[in-house]
């Protein structure tokens, strides 16, 4: 019987050539470079397929060498049809002339693609086609048609059940909604919905997508930490992914957020980062887009030489390509140039021609900004009464994509998409106990392995302890409410309270700017501190103490307004948040409080009888009128502090707040101290409102003298 001796390569080959054959087109398969080893081999339609999947594979990263192994696969196609492998390809063929900026090309073949994906019933197909041409539209200009496409290929991955493709829409729509439309609340939305399905799929590749687009939308919201930190996890995953163009995009992300908080030295390294591997690429509209980010930060850094030339090389890369998008960001970023180089006609001219593109697209954030420079161009020229006018039209749009209801949409889908979180990340645990505990009682019945079985479950009860234990870390760092008191806690605090502090911030400086007094723009924060505490502590017990803060938390639910929130802060410390009320209010509002707390009769296990009472403190924000940006929300929230501490230290069961003089001289930045407060008070820099409700006289102990809470 003959002997055959098969190489290792060979037999490579055959495994490659298998797991090619078996898999659907559109599936995850094997590496480019394994399939480009194998192409020497295969012939007819095997060799089409492969052809088709590179053409996918390439794409982003390689779009000339994906259009080469297009080309070649459809000239195969031509003599040995396969309809599967001709759609992939027209389809993934439209991507990668679009990365080249030859949209015509982009257009024509993906448009194939749907036609021939329709004709021949390839539904899935046909979806991935319409939403490769909505990127397209969108990359064109034309936000609205890209929508309608989106949604036309979700309503057929949704009858399909296509989660990964579903995915995949959701991503586009949400990019769309926050890059040209600025309906923030709607892509948060969809990139929320996007990222649960990818996080159920499993897929690094398009996990970190979906935090990337997070990152983009909250950027967009000016929450520059919160953009950053998804920007982080993603750069992560597609450096360890190296998805070159992925990680390419998300550097000029990174360095975008560092730049708007003022570090260009820190944004010069990452768009030089991001430069290198879109040369590399080889995509102009990302490549001029990089040259673009680089000029405006050597423009922060004051090098006008080395912007002018960045500048000059981003026109240049943009020359003649269709991405409406790119065409305003250079004209803005030119503007912005020319105006520090003391052109303040060309500066004008680029920034009108930018609003022109940018009211054409229905791009509300592109014109907010155009609008912007256009105002800055034209104080410039000193035609101040233009620049008055463009900046007010800029407030306009800016109030139209910025306002309270968006601040609690955000914050609402925040909310529920962490608490969704954190139920799956506590039933998986419930899981993986279960199936420990079946495990452990199956192993238990076979008496006739001791030994084995106490090793296993030994292995067992480790494995499933540490794993118990990493998922009580996430749930405890996904939740947002104090598990005793169903209260919010601070986590939910610093999560959501930058935007709300943005739009205060916002309609302060508007109303100054028109001369008028803003209407339900402050933000009131009350620290209630439940009096002699411990005492209840010592005297019933903890049980007792816990039942009472869970009745004060109820209480102080019911007594505010719907839209305010009650935050476990800490011991037996309560910070209730006033959201866009008026600082009037604020003394009655703390009474309020004060008041339900005190005629609160707490019943514990349906016999015993507790009453408490609480010293509340209140402070507004912004705290300075006359400069809404001089004292950050902790600033307040301390000044609270100290005020709840007057109002102990002058007998408990009072409110007391602090407020500043218009004209108050400047006050030190940074921690705010006991003796500080004491000084200003002292010497007029605050003002001290004490039980202003109840008509109590102020009888202040001198500030020093400490009493128990």
């Amino acid at each position: 019987m003959p002997v055959f001796y098969v190489s290792s390569r060979l037999l490579r080959f055959v495994v490659i050539a298998l797991a090619v054959a078996a898999a659907p087109l559109h599936a995850q398969g094997p590496r480019p470079a394994d399939l480009e080893a194998l192409l020497p081999t295969l012939s007819g339609v095997e060799r089409a397929r492969v052809l088709a999947r590179l053409v996918d594979a390439y794409r982003l990263d390689r779009p000339a060498q994906a259009i080469t192994y297009g080309t070649q696969a459809l000239e195969q196609l031509a003599r040995t049809p396969d309809s599967a492998a001709s759609v992939l390809t027209l389809s993934e063929m439209g991507w990668a002339y679009m990365q080249l900026s030859r949209f015509d090309e982009a257009v024509a073949s993906a448009d194939s693609a749907r036609r021939l994906a329709e004709r021949t019933g390839q539904r899935r197909g046909q979806a991935r086609a319409i939403s490769n041409l909505g990127t397209i539209a969108q990359r064109r200009g034309d936000p609205e048609r890209a929508v309608a496409l989106f949604r036309d290929a979700l309503v057929i991955q949704r009858s399909l059940g296509d989660e990964r493709e579903i995915a995949n829409s959701l991503n586009n729509l949400g990019f769309v909604y926050s890059t040209d439309l600025a309906d923030y609340p709607q892509a948060l939305a969809q990139h929320l919905e996007a990222l649960k399905l990818r996080e159920k799929g499993g897929d690094s590749a398009t996990i970190s997508l979906s935090l990337n687009n997070i990152g983009v939308v909250y950027g967009r919201l000016r929450q520059y930490d919160h953009a950053t930190q998804y920007f982080n996890r993603a750069l992560t995953i597609r450096r360890a992914l190296g998805n070159q163009a992925r990680i390419g995009g998300t550097l000029n992300n990174l360095g975008d957020m560092y730049l708007e908080r003022g570090n260009p030295k820190r944004a010069l390294t990452a768009y030089a980062e991001a430069l290198a591997i879109r040369e590399k690429s080889g995509d102009p509209a990302a490549i001029s887009t990089s040259h673009r980010t680089l000029a405006l930060t050597y423009l922060a850094l004051g090098d006008t030489v080395r912007a002018e030339r960045a500048m000059a090389l981003a026109e240049e890369k943009g020359l003649g390509l269709e991405d409406k998008g790119l065409l305003v960001g250079n004209l803005l970023a030119r503007s912005s140039l020319a105006r520090a180089r003391g052109l303040a006609a060309v500066a004008q001219q680029s920034a009108e021609r930018a609003l022109e593109v940018a009211r054409g697209m229905g791009s509300r954030e592109l014109t907010r900004r155009s609008l912007e420079t256009l105002s800055a161009a034209q104080e410039a020229a000193q035609s101040n009464l233009a620049a008055l006018k463009s900046l007010q039209r800029a407030k306009a749009v800016s109030d139209s994509i910025y306002n309270e209801t968006t601040t609690r949409r955000i914050a609402s889908l925040e909310t529920r998409y962490a608490e969704e979180k954190r139920a799956k990340e506590l039933a998986a645990m419930r899981r993986d106990q279960a199936e420990s505990d079946l495990r452990a009682a199956r192993q238990a019945s076979q008496r006739n392995a001791v030994i084995a079985i106490a090793v296993i479950l030994g292995l067992l009860g480790l494995v499933a302890y540490r794993r118990r234990i990493e998922h009580a870390r996430i749930a405890e760092q996904l939740s947002i409410t104090d598990p005793l008191t169903e209260a919010k806690n601070r986590r939910y605090v610093e999560q959501t309270i930058t935007a709300d502090i943005a739009v205060s911030t916002r309609k302060h400086l508007q109303a100054a700017q028109r001369g008028l007094k803003p209407e339900e723009a402050d933000i009131v924060f009350l620290l209630l501190d439940i009096d002699k505490f411990k005492e209840i502590n010592d005297k019933h017990g903890h049980a007792v103490g816990d039942q009472v803060l869970k009745e004060v938390a109820r209480v102080l639910r019911e007594t505010c307004r719907q839209s305010d929130v009650v935050v476990r802060w800490g011991g037996e410390e309560f910070l209730v948040i006033d959201r866009f009320t008026d600082r009037s209010l604020a003394a009655m509002h703390a009474e309020r409080l004060r008041s339900a707390v005190e005629s609160q009769v707490i019943r514990i296990n349906g016999e015993m009888a507790v009453r408490v009472t609480c010293s509340v403190g209140y402070a507004a924000f912004p705290f300075n009128e006359a400069d809404p940006e001089a004292d950050s929300w902790m600033q307040v929230i301390a000044l609270a502090d100290h005020a709840a501490y007057i109002a102990k230290r002058g007998g408990r069961n009072r409110s007391a707040g602090v407020a500043t003089r218009l004209s108050a001289p400047a006050r030190a930045a940074g921690a705010i101290t006991t003796a500080m407060v004491s000084s200003w008070l002292e010497n007029g820099t605050l003002l001290l409102e004490d039980d202003v409700a109840r008509g109590r006289a102020a009888t202040p102990l001198p500030f020093n003298q400490r009493v128990g809470r």
